[in-house]
């Protein structure tokens, strides 16, 4: 976090495009947009690319997380997609693909290599989630989902070290404890 944010002044250098951006997201709201469309909007305040570097990076941190609690502190439990309201669940839509939609192992894991191929690795993911219910014993798609939380993991680890972690935990890939630091002599100084 130090690395991101070195400084009091690159936070207060922050400010102005924060409330920007919450304006912003309060606008798109109040036009009926919901939080996918939001964060897809790539807010970059006017005044960002002018002003002080320091702040870019903190900034595109911070705007996701930023754009969701506003969101999220906004609508409330009911969302404009129904998300809140309704009561399906993941076994329910894994019955829609399966069941009804009729895909087939083999065309869920065809699928998901196309999304892993476009970058859509979360919704690879989804689709992976909903699915292991009806295929559990599928090592092939058992071994896509760790690809695709890999893909995520790499992804987010620059940026998001929260994703990061959850993202390891959720495909199962363990992260190794990083070795202490230890200090090392200095060459050619004399004591």
């Amino acid at each position: 976090m130090n690395r991101i944010f070195p400084t009091p002044a690159v936070l207060a250098a922050m400010k102005p495009h924060l409330a920007w951006l919450r304006a912003e997201v309060l606008a798109a709201i109040q036009r009926g947009s919901d939080r996918s469309a939001i964060q897809q909007a790539n807010l970059i305040p006017p005044g960002l690319l002018a002003g002080d570097p320091g702040a870019h990076l903190p900034y595109l941190v911070m705007r996701e997380n930023v754009i969701n609690r506003v969101f999220h502190q906004t609508v409330g439990y009911w969302q404009p997609d129904l998300q809140g309201i309704d009561i399906l669940g993941r076994s329910d839509r894994g019955s829609m693909l399966v069941d009804y939609l009729g895909v087939t192992e083999s065309q869920l894991s065809h699928g998901v290599e196309r999304m892993i191929a476009d970058g859509k690795y979360g919704l690879a993911v989804s689709a992976l989630d909903w699915a292991r219910g009806r295929y559990p014993d599928s090592a092939r798609l058992e071994s896509m989902e760790r690809l695709a939380y890999l893909k995520l993991m790499e992804k987010y680890q620059e940026f998001n070290p929260f994703k990061f972690i959850v993202y390891s935990g959720k495909g199962g890939l363990d992260l190794p404890q990083l070795a202490p630091v230890t200090a090392t002599p200095a060459i050619g100084r004399s004591k």
